[in-house]
């Protein structure tokens, strides 16, 4: 009997659905490797199956091709975290123009007020109230990058240990052969075993820190859409002029 605990698919189709919230369309991968769901059957020695497999053997084939998804979504985060900085700093610089338009507008409606200029006045606060509402807008959208950027971070890291713990499966599938090799028993034997036990100990916690990350990825990626639902009204508020 095997006990499987290789990375579940619904892990890596969760990051794909994290990833499309903040990507270009043509930046937006599906998994290669998780979207096969085949798996060749695996010839396992006697000396192997006398314990439990906690890391279900896989053909090398298969996990190479996880490992190029791995990496091909870490390059994608890292694109998405760029384009998300570069419309943070756009909105940073709407904001500062709309701080000095209102400061304009301010010394304006004094004079105006001053000359007793009524309708002056009236232009001038309905002018105020259309760059305030502006101002608020970029500061929505500025936020929703600062989101999209967190979210961009999390994402490469979920990308990184992904890969890690594709290459520890990697290196335990090829000590597990190396193992089953060995047809006496002795001092060779038992270094044999305690490699693959210590692999397969380290591909385990790797994939716990996958699991953690994919619970980071689900956080950030709920905070993306509630920004995207703030900016959504600031932007209505602008178009209706109110």
């Amino acid at each position: 009997m095997k006990i499987s605990s290789r990375i579940p698919r619904s892990m890596i189709s969760a990051l794909a659905f994290a990833s499309a919230l903040a990507l270009p369309a043509a930046a937006q991968l599906l998994p290669p490797g998780a979207a096969s769901g085949e798996a060749g059957p695996v010839v396992v020695s006697p000396t192997q199956d006398r314990f439990l497999m906690l890391v279900q053997p896989r053909d090398l084939t298969e996990i190479d091709r996880d490992i190029e998804m791995a990496r091909q979504l870490e390059i994608a985060a890292r694109e998405a975290e760029r384009v998300a900085q570069a419309g943070r700093e756009a909105s940073k610089s709407r904001i500062d123009e709309k701080k000095r338009a209102l400061s304009d507008n301010k010394d304006r409606l004094k004079a105006a007020k001053d000359a007793k200029n009524q309708s002056e006045v009236l232009l001038l606060e309905s002018e105020k109230k259309a760059l305030e509402r502006d101002k608020s807008l970029h500061e929505e959208r500025e936020s929703l990058r600062e989101a999209e950027i967190d979210l961009a971070k999390k994402r490469i890291e979920l990308a990184a240990r992904m890969k890690q713990a594709f290459d520890l499966e990697r290196q335990l599938v090829i000590k597990r052969g190396e193992q089953a090799d060995i047809n006496v028993s002795g001092p060779e034997t038992a270094r044999a075993a305690s490699i693959v036990a210590d692999l397969e100990r380290a591909t385990l916690e790797m994939q716990k820190k996958v699991a953690e990350s994919q619970g980071d990825v689900a956080d950030r990626a709920k905070r993306v859409v509630d920004r995207q639902l703030k900016t959504l009204a600031a932007q209505q508020k602008v178009f209706a002029g109110r």
